[in-house]
């Protein structure tokens, strides 16, 4: 199996008393993944419950290169900065980004000043995840 490097972001908007239909509806941007506090959680053998509500949207891209991925994801919610921002007063904001990384090959991780701005702006947390992918 050929592997390639690829770079993936998720803006995650979480917490309770949140509903993420509403929140699509005032964005008018679809949202990649949505749940509702009190859900089961798929594939959980022990029937856990859903602690919050969420609302997520992602951009992925085959490329070591994090800046191309980061200003996709700044371009969909660019003109929707003060929708967001008036809105999440009390909910968690969050970016995953996950790295899958082909070994022996390396990855750019560039924060450009747009990104960081909205990081900034929406008061939110970073968390990221590497992942070596293995040649066969």
């Amino acid at each position: 199996m050929d592997y390639n490097t690829n770079i993936k972001i998720t803006f995650s908007i979480f917490g309770c008393s949140f509903d993420p239909n509403d929140f699509t509806l005032l964005l008018g941007i679809v949202p990649t993944n949505t749940w509702m506090e009190g859900e089961l959680i798929p594939n959980n053998k022990k029937n856990k419950k859903r602690e919050e509500s969420a609302w997520e949207y992602s951009v992925h891209s085959s490329t070591v290169y994090f800046e191309e991925v980061s200003d996709k994801l700044v371009a969909v919610f660019k003109e929707k900065m003060s929708l967001v921002d008036n809105y999440i007063n009390h909910l968690t904001i969050k970016f995953d980004i996950v790295l899958e990384i082909i070994e022996e090959q390396g990855i750019v991780l560039y924060f450009n000043k747009s990104f960081l701005n909205m990081v900034n702006e929406l008061n939110a947390e970073i968390e990221v995840d590497t992942y070596i992918l293995k040649r066969e």
